[in-house]
């Protein structure tokens, strides 16, 4: 993967030497050199996350710290891209106020420090750092700190002992409050005992000679505070062989809590005479094959979640036991499982977002924009994991970002958030006719309304383009487009058009023009496939609405979509569709029903592909929305055909392998038989075969027209020859147009969305010249341009860690498929249609 910057040729591994070197030049100008290594970092690079689309992301977050009073405490966070600038954000302890810090943070292109004058208690609490790129920005996970700080101990009374000798015996030191955690030392007789970790030291086999007053200390290494305990452990090791009957000597602690990946023990201390024998079960399972039991107790390594359960411990002799029961639970640090979508909202409508998270305990969700936090109120609202919005503004724009916190740390995840401004309705531009590839619908001058004198059409009706369409992989040289078209006051669409453009090194100066698929997609349908992709490419997309005046207008561009060659790895890890049943409901409509083998999969839906099995040519692709969708019902085939029909799941991110093939004939068509049908001596009233039905009226004309002009029964040979030919290409006609006639829902099923044709003829465009390096759609009179990011954060939902990110145009690529000449044509570049 490569770029071309100022004339110099760099690859992503050398990047970050490139751009320090050119730092050392621009000293006298640092900001701009931090934004210029910005721009080109997101020239050649997208996420190395895939729940991360928009190019950027924290290397290293702030991390939490300890400190006393009057120290000096320095954060710091990196990101993998040099940020235009910084700022920090402080939240006391017990609030949910993030204010702003008052010290301006030291800035170095990737990172950035803040110190913090710890002179004041009210200095505790979170802080985290907000990289911003442009007006848009992304906020660290926050850190906290903690004064640090021992407290005395409170013990009030000494501790007594009583035991035989050859029992174990645990002493104790009963450990204040300390951050961070006090390091403990144990003492008998006043005489330091070495060797000794943590707040409970074990003395196995216990001796007479054991016996003694023992006592601790506990020391903060940050603070230097050292403290005593108040009172004694009094042990008294004896010789009695009098039968004693088990019992604790240290109650048991009922209930563990410790962090996922970390040990524990299970403190269980029994003594007795004879000396009593312990044994550890777990109530309906196993005890976990990680545990061993050793004098303190039942130590467990690596602590998972499948760990967690009750454990009874039972000290035993001659007949007489004890018994104890302890739960561990196993918390866990948050986790962003699924981050908020790459979405685009219309302004003044409602938005509604959610991300899934794990932890235990479960954890507080934040939503930030920009790195900001989002106060509830009466136009916001937080609901668990979710953020409805009931009226979007345009400062609504930009990185919308969830965060995860409990107790043992935090997680976010966060996408891009666009949006739409309202439309205005006023006069707009007069606009040529240019003419779309494999349209029936013809211009007519101004788009049939009266021009004023300075060129401009009177009263004409808004038209609303399509929002930028988003692209999903579907393999190494195919994608999927989807798009929407904001609420709709304005004129109603007719059909919608799909072009994309390669980008790449630029040919004689000028970006490469724009390709056209021929298919003409209904109105209804609001999907996509384009083929005969290069792998390893990047392209942009966009949609042409085309209005019910014949009129057109252009969606904006997409985000740069880099085509990853990865060789299926992301469609081996979707799950395959089980397809297993096919129904023929009537000659044009046939029933398919699948399973779903893996519910707990990230999937969006499915799609569902069907052709005539007489017929080698593509597939026609229908979309399903929804994971738990089931069946569709794909309408408007030909009868007493037999055809085949596959599946495949998708996300964002790929599609799975296909599912098995299944194959269906429709029912044969119902024949009308009229007792007065019949053709009169000379041949002129001729019936069609019922399964074949004139497309339109043109060719019903052009039937008659050659009966016309042929007539009489003397012509009737080269008649009927006539009709053969045009029964077969009546029959192609059918099948095509079928594919491309509107399928609304009816009876609750979900009638499919086909194309008229999903092979996609590419043709050059004699216009491409015409294309603006920005690639931009320039907003007309009374209109808006999206409220997006700055220009140069165009990141992509995509499916790998590594993305061309380049923005230059490419050479045209034409496939080797090829309509009839009558087909040809092209769309402009960045004019309206």
């Amino acid at each position: 993967m490569s770029v071309w910057f100022s004339d110099r040729h760099l690859r992503w591994s050398g990047v970050d030497t490139w751009v320090e070197s050119e730092c050392v030049k621009m000293q006298p100008v640092p900001s701009l050199c931090g934004v210029v290594a910005a721009l080109l970092h997101v020239l050649v690079s997208y996420a190395h996350e895939q729940r991360q689309d928009v190019g950027m992301s924290f290397t290293r977050h702030p991390q939490p710290l300890d400190a006393p009073l009057d120290d000096d405490v320095n954060f710091e966070c990196n990101l993998n891209l040099p940020a235009e600038r910084f700022a920090w954000r402080h939240r006391r302890l017990n609030t949910d106020k993030w204010l702003p810090v008052s010290h301006t943070p030291s800035n170095s292109g990737k990172s950035s420090r803040h110190v913090v004058k710890f002179d004041d208690e009210s200095k505790a609490g979170d802080y985290r750092c907000i990289a911003f790129y442009g007006s848009s920005g992304l906020a660290s996970d926050p850190a906290r700190l903690t004064l640090a700080t021992l407290q005395k101990f409170t013990d009030k009374s000494d501790v007594v002992i009583h035991v035989a000798a050859g029992n174990t015996v645990p002493i104790t030191c009963p450990v204040p409050y300390s951050a961070p955690e006090a390091i403990v030392q144990f003492y008998k007789d006043n005489v330091l005992i070495p060797n000794v970790n943590g707040k409970t030291m074990i003395i196995e086999t216990a001796k007479v000679s054991d016996s003694g007053n023992y006592h601790c200390t506990a020391s903060n290494y940050i603070t230097s505070q050292l403290f005593t305990s108040n009172h004694k452990t009094i042990l008294n090791v004896h010789t009695n062989p009098a039968f004693q009957t088990p019992y604790f000597i240290k109650q048991p602690q009922t209930e563990y809590k410790v962090l996922r990946g970390m040990n524990v023990t299970l403190e269980c201390f029994g003594a007795g005479y004879p000396v009593p024998h312990v044994a550890w079960s777990r109530l309906g399972s196993q005890l976990p094959t990680n545990s061993i039991k050793t004098a303190m107790g039942l130590t467990i390594m690596d602590v998972q979640p499948a760990d967690r359960g009750e454990y009874d411990c039972m000290w035993a002799s001659k007949g007489a036991h004890i018994k104890s029961v302890i739960i561990l639970k196993v918390m866990e640090a948050p986790k962003v499982t699924k981050s908020p979508m790459t979405s685009t909202f219309s302004e003044g409508g409602e938005l509604e977002l959610s991300c899934s998270v794990t932890g235990e305990p479960h954890p507080k969700v934040e939503w930030l924009i920009n790195g900001e936090y989002l106060t509830p109120n009466d136009n916001l609202e937080v609901k668990g994991s979710s953020l409805v919005i009931s009226e979007v503004e345009k400062k609504h724009a930009g990185i919308v970002q969830c965060t995860a916190t409990n107790d043992y740390g935090s997680d976010s995840g966060y996408n891009l958030l666009r949006v739409n401004p309202k439309q205005h309705i006023g006069t707009t531009e007069s606009q040529p006719d240019y003419g779309l590839p494999n349209s029936r619908h013809k211009h007519t001058r101004g788009g049939g309304r009266r021009r004023s004198k300075d060129g401009k059409r009177k009263g004409a009706a808004v038209l609303v383009p399509p929002i930028p369409p988003n692209v999903t992989r579907l393999s190494d040289v195919s994608v999927m487009v989807h798009w929407s078209v904001p609420n709709n006051t304005g004129l109603p669409i007719q059909f919608f058009k799909v072009q994309y453009r390669e980008l790449g090194p630029k040919i004689s100066g000028k970006p490469g023009g724009w390709h056209t698929a021929n298919s003409e997609i209904p109105k209804h349908v609001t999907s996509f496939e384009v083929t005969d992709l290069q792998p390893d490419h990047t392209y942009k997309f966009r949609i042409a609405a085309v209005y019910s005046n014949n009129d057109n207008k252009l969606s904006p561009n997409s985000v740069r979509f880099h085509l990853n060659k990865v060789g299926g790895f992301e469609s081996n890890r979707m799950p395959i569709p089980l397809l297993t049943n096919t129904e023929a409901l009537s000659p044009h409509e046939v029933l398919l029903i699948w399973q779903n083998p893996d519910k707990s999969a990230e999937i969006d839906g499915f799609y569902v592909y069907h052709r005539a099995s007489t017929f080698a040519g593509d597939y026609v692709k229908t979309t399903v929305e929804g994971k738990d969708s089931f069946n569709i019902t794909i309408s408007h085939l030909q009868p007493d055909t037999t055809y085949e029909f596959k599946v495949q799941s998708f996300s964002v991110d790929a599609a799975s392998e296909f599912s098995k093939i299944l194959r269906q004939k429709t029912k044969k068509p119902v024949v009308e038989h009229h007792e007065n049908d019949s053709r009169n001596d000379h041949g002129s009233n001729l019936t069609l075969d019922s399964r074949v039905r004139p497309a339109d009226n043109r060719n019903t004309n052009m039937y008659a027209i050659i009966g016309g002009v042929l007539g009489g029964s003397a012509l009737l040979g080269g008649l009927t020859a006539v009709a053969v030919v045009y029964k077969r290409t009546k029959h192609k006609q059918s099948r095509e147009s079928s594919q491309s006639e509107g399928k609304p829902i009816t009876n609750g099923r979900v009638i499919n969305g086909g194309v008229t044709d999903s092979k996609i003829n590419i043709t050059s465009n004699p216009l491409a010249g015409l294309d603006t390096s920005e690639d931009i759609i320039q907003p007309k009179s009374g209109q808006q341009s999206p409220m997006e990011m700055a220009s140069f954060l165009n990141g992509q939902n995509n499916n790998s860690n590594n993305h061309n990110n380049s923005d230059t145009a490419g050479t045209d690529v034409n496939t080797s498929y090829t309509e009839p000449a009558l087909l040809q044509g092209s769309l402009p570049i960045e004019q309206p249609l």
